[in-house]
């Protein structure tokens, strides 16, 4: 009914959660009418559970925090559900702007108030499955075919304001040297249109989803050292 992939990689800690976590929602079994809920589906993302320490967004700052590598799958499943034309009901960008997933459709989670939510109004069974590779994951609802067709406007990744400038001293650099550490990125923003057809060519749905990214500070390495005295 919908598929997606997506490519993915980092540290050993974030694969393992990606396998984890496409595991926990893979066979997931949708009733016709019902919502499927990304957080109901895998519960709480705990040590117990098996979930590692990995690179993750933590208001708005890229951090070490358990679960990393969540979002790779929560994003995988959002677009098979965008590209099977079902209605979804609950979806939240990042706050820091990824580019290696399609632009403006992706969709992060965080137990238990940031979730992914999806209708299943096909009148018919869904199936969620997941396969996990060395480097990609699929996604993929399997049903009775409904043939809708998706049609896609993606809006251009705007910049809304450049980064802001943060200094930091550093003694080890003398007086009159910057040394630029982090070249930052700029507050961006796009938005994604989706019109969802039946195979008559009638307009079952008409939804725009609106991203807006967090800048990333430009950090300065500004010398304090004194400068040596001419001999």
């Amino acid at each position: 009914v919908g598929s997606y992939e997506t490519i993915y990689g980092g540290d050993s800690n974030r694969i393992h959660n990606v396998q984890l976590v496409a595991h926990l929602v893979d066979h997931k079994v949708i009733a016709p009418g019902t919502t499927f809920s990304f957080n109901d589906t895998t519960g709480e993302r705990s040590a117990a559970k098996g979930f590692r320490e990995a690179p993750v967004i933590i208001n708005g700052e890229l951090q070490t925090g358990l679960g990393g590598g969540v979002c790779q799958v929560s994003t995988t499943v959002f677009n098979a559900a965008y590209e099977a034309g079902l209605p979804i009901t609950s979806r939240t960008n990042h706050a820091l702007y990824i580019s290696h997933y399609p632009l403006g459709r992706d969709a992060t989670v965080n137990y238990p108030d940031i979730d992914l939510k999806f209708v299943n109004d096909t009148g018919h069974w869904l199936l969620l499955r997941t396969f996990v590779g060395s480097s990609s994951l699929y996604a993929a609802l399997y049903g009775t075919p409904v043939h809708r067709r998706v049609e896609t406007e993606t809006a251009p990744l705007e910049e809304v304001s450049a980064p802001l400038v943060e200094r930091t001293p550093d003694p080890t650099l003398t007086k009159g040297t910057t040394v630029i550490e982090d070249d930052g990125e700029p507050a961006r923003r796009t938005s994604v249109r989706r019109r969802v057809y039946s195979p008559s060519g009638k307009l079952l749905s008409d939804a725009t989803w609106y991203s807006s990214y967090r800048s990333e500070p430009r950090v300065l390495l500004v010398g304090t050292k004194p400068k040596p005295k001419p001999q």
